[in-house]
């Protein structure tokens, strides 16, 4: 581990590289067959002039038919490498069929009765490109819609296609961010009246200058940009209020934090860096890393990220240095803090099936069953909460001030198909990961059924390292400790459908693509 002590030294001294930002940018105004629009070009423009000017490689596209949107999204993913952020931004056309979400090329045919298929093998399925995203190993993937939730054959204001509401909820990969310019129900207004002069569409306006405030985090800047539009939209007397899914592991900020020139202690760096600190001591994992930690830091010794450290450093300096097995006793510094969204989930289960919305198990993993009790919930309570609030603390304590039976109608586990019941860990696979300072990873893990959902195995890497692995694996859901000598990393992930291939993201911040071999 001294050559990981060795980059820790230089992240002290010099700010941390910066891995690569790349962006798919698409609007579409002019179709063939529907109602054109007349800001999703500009939204398209305007974005990427933005996000130029923040440092990405940008891929844009404007007026795409089929073929030109394919094209640029394979452009797009063949750039993308493990550990990059990949960035994707739509203005045009939007239709949910059979609870699918699909974006609309240019050259979309005007659907009639019973020509659903036709409209689905002309267009570009959302999850099938948050799919390909999410197979190169991107660390963070954020994705933004903005595309409307009403029927453009009845309204020539909106951004959508079809017999229902337009867009529907989505489950987002693991890994990602995902932001509809509107809620359920509700038509995301492509410009205010016919008199708006505005350039851009009501949220790409409000969603602008947000890219460039230094040290606005993704949450914080969702919960404004949020804010926003619903007051823009309520000048109109309309409704609508963005809606996102939040899938993504740690923080992202679109611009840092700007230091104070003026400053040169590095200690004087702004809450993200020390996050960000905290996260490589732990991937480095010696008492030295804390200790250089704990010194740089020393000023903000009441900041919790900073207590987190003198409790680690405390806990690795009395340890033992015996590897762990699978059956080693917990430790405080396995106490990370990615197990605080696990038992809020636990607790939404519980919470869930109190109420009789049968969630099965408390396991701490959103899988079909606990995603099915939490929309059944919704559907009964007259919630307010949105499908995306699942596993969060406030729709929690909602859940927990609620008494009686609220689900009179039991939610019911999706149907499995034989191809999914069958898919199975074990066996032999490959990885790659990318972790702090863009350091590349590769290696090799073979895992063993325990019984259950419990696979054991060995992991080695091209660092010489070796670990001892366990891995619980609830339908695609992935929840997995590495016990390394000195260190514990404990991961999440996502199965691909065919069970052939993995990514996943933890504890010490390295994104990971895996893959069978055997």
């Amino acid at each position: 581990m001294k050559w990981l002590l060795f980059i820790w030294l230089m992240v002290v001294a010099a700010p941390a590289l910066a891995q690569d930002r790349l962006a798919l940018v698409i609007g579409n105004d002019d179709y063939a067959s529907v109602v054109d629009l007349q800001k999703a070009v500009a939204d398209a423009e305007a974005v990427t002039s933005k996000l130029e000017n923040l440092g990405f490689e940008t891929f844009t596209g404007v007026n795409l038919d089929r073929r030109g949107m394919n094209q640029r999204i394979s452009e797009f993913t063949s750039r993308l490498e493990a550990g990059d952020t990949a960035f994707i931004f739509f203005a045009g056309h939007g239709v949910e069929i059979d609870g699918e979400n699909y974006l609309l090329p240019t050259d979309i045919a005007t659907p009639t009765a019973g020509e659903s298929d036709f409209i689905k093998s002309e267009s570009i399925a959302l999850s099938n490109l948050l799919d390909r995203v999410r197979a190169t190993g991107a660390r963070t993937s954020i994705a933004i819609i903005d595309a409307c939730r009403d029927n453009p054959f009845k309204t020539t204001h909106g951004r959508s296609i079809g017999g229902t509401r337009g867009l529907g909820r989505i489950n987002a990969p693991q890994g990602m961010f995902v932001i509809f310019s509107a809620g359920a129900g509700q038509m995301a207004l492509d410009r205010l009246s016919d008199d708006d002069a505005a350039q851009n569409s009501v949220f790409t306006r409000a969603l602008l200058p947000r890219l460039s405030e230094p040290g606005l985090e993704l949450r914080s800047m969702v919960a404004g940009l949020r804010t926003e539009v619903r007051d823009l939209s309520q000048t109109v007397q309309h409704n609508q209020v963005p809606a996102y899914y939040d899938e993504l592991l740690g923080e992202f900020y679109f611009t840092p934090a700007k230091l104070d020139t003026d400053d040169v202690q590095i200690a004087a760096a702004p809450a993200p860096g020390i996050r960000a600190d905290l996260s490589l001591a732990r991937s480095v994992g010696t008492v030295a890393a804390f200790d250089t930690f704990l010194e740089k830091y020393a000023d903000q010794s009441e900041d919790y990220s900073y207590k987190v450290a003198l409790q680690l450093r405390e806990d690795l300096a009395s340890a033992s240095p015996a590897i762990q097995t699978d059956e080693a006793p917990a430790r405080a510094s396995d106490i990370l803090i990615v197990d605080d969204d696990i038992e809020v989930m636990r607790a939404t289960q519980s919470a869930l099936n109190r109420l009789g919305c049968s969630a099965g198990g408390a396991d701490g993993i959103a899988g079909p069953n606990t995603r099915q009790a939490f929309a059944t919930y919704l559907s009964e309570s007259g919630s307010e909460l949105g499908a995306d609030d699942l596993g969060t603390r406030h729709a929690l304590a909602e859940l927990e001030a609620k008494t009686g039976r609220v689900c009179t109608i039991v939610a019911s586990a999706p149907a499995r198909t034989t191809a999914k019941t069958s898919v199975s860990l074990a066996g032999s696979w490959q990885y790659k990961a990318t972790c702090a300072l863009l350091v590349k990873v590769t290696g090799s893990v073979n895992y063993t059924r325990s019984g259950g959902n419990k696979y054991t195995g060995k992991l080695s890497d091209s660092l010489g390292q070796n670990a001892n692995t366990v891995v619980y694996l609830n339908d695609q859901q992935l929840s997995g400790t590495d016990y390394f000598p000195g260190i514990t990393v404990k991961w999440r992930g996502r199965l691909a459908e065919d069970g052939n291939s993995f990514t996943s993201s933890g504890s010490t911040g390295c994104s990971v693509y895996a893959w069978r071999v055997g």
